[in-house]
């Protein structure tokens, strides 16, 4: 019975020993990206792709380590970029498919903007880069015809007189902060990104523009940026939609985000590939600039 007893004591303090100290809660987030947000068989931006998320789905996370969470993905863990995640509590942008402007709760009110007039010095920024390829379709990368419609654009603006930059000019990784810490140090007068958007609905197509909720020149900027863009490039005109993207929410200046067509839909996939498709994009940017200056 002694023998019992002592075996019994000694097994229960093994457990005990065993147990973490502490639970680890997993947090509650959104996805905060343009296109879809890939996820991995570990925590390396080298592993594996075993799947994607979608804009603005809500998941469960762990984070395991600096700058990654992991989720349970179809049964079984995956692990996707915290960079990209943005933590529950934060306003999120209504999901539900819009043609015209998408009527959305405020976030807090912008940091001061530059005057609406005047616009001299632009800065482009190509979605993407480095170990962030965006949306893949094929052979295509998200990274990759962002920068070439920026490059353009870029052309086309400075050969119109403008000062511009770009917030990556080569296949680099940068931060969202980082880009729009970017734009404030150059004292931008407005902050254009650039993407194509991706679906897994595959019939969704189109051009869409977002802005900084609360903030009445971004939303100008936004407007004018789609009308020139539906001008242009043919393809379904999706309106403007209030967005809390970090891109833009952490600008200093009116700042919006063009979605030039979804590379997951293979009518929009074939003009993406085409040069006449990416160079009208450009054009349709400098035409923005000039109006929104007026």
């Amino acid at each position: 019975m002694q023998k019992s007893i002592v075996t019994a004591i000694v097994l229960f303090f093994s457990i005990l020993v065993m147990m973490p100290l502490h639970a680890h809660a997993y947090e509650t987030g959104y996805v905060d990206t343009s296109g879809t947000l890939n996820v991995r068989d570990s925590a390396n931006a080298d592993a594996p792709v075993i799947g994607a998320l979608s804009n603005r789905q809500t998941i469960e996370y762990l984070e395991v380590s600096e700058g990654w969470g992991q989720i349970t993905y179809n049964g079984r863990a995956g692990y996707v970029s915290l960079d990209f995640i943005t933590a529950s509590g934060v306003s999120e942008v209504d999901e539900e498919e819009t043609v015209t402007e998408a009527n959305t709760e405020p976030v807090p009110e912008p940091a001061p903007e530059a005057s609406l007039q005047g616009v001299q010095r632009v800065v482009l920024d190509p979605g993407h880069g480095g170990r962030d390829p965006g949306a893949i379709v094929g052979d295509v990368m998200e990274k990759e015809l962002a920068l070439d419609i920026a490059e353009r654009a870029a052309n086309y603006l400075s050969s119109a007189g403008y000062d511009v930059s770009l917030t990556r000019t080569g296949d680099t990784y940068v931060g969202l902060e980082d880009r729009a810490a970017f734009a404030n140090r150059q004292s931008a007068d407005v902050f254009i990104s650039i993407h194509a958007n991706a679906s897994f609905e595959v019939q969704a197509n189109g051009i869409e523009t977002f802005y900084m909720h609360g903030s009445s020149q971004s939303k100008e900027l936004a407007r004018t940026l789609q009308q020139m863009a539906v001008s242009e490039v043919l393809m379904r005109d999706r309106g403007i939609r209030g967005s809390a993207f970090r891109v833009l929410t952490n600008t200093q200046m009116p700042a919006a985000l063009v979605e030039f067509g979804f590379m997951t839909n293979s009518g929009d996939a074939s003009l993406q590939q085409t040069d006449l498709m990416r160079d009208q994009s450009a054009r349709s940017i400098l035409r923005a600039v000039d109006a929104y200056s007026q």
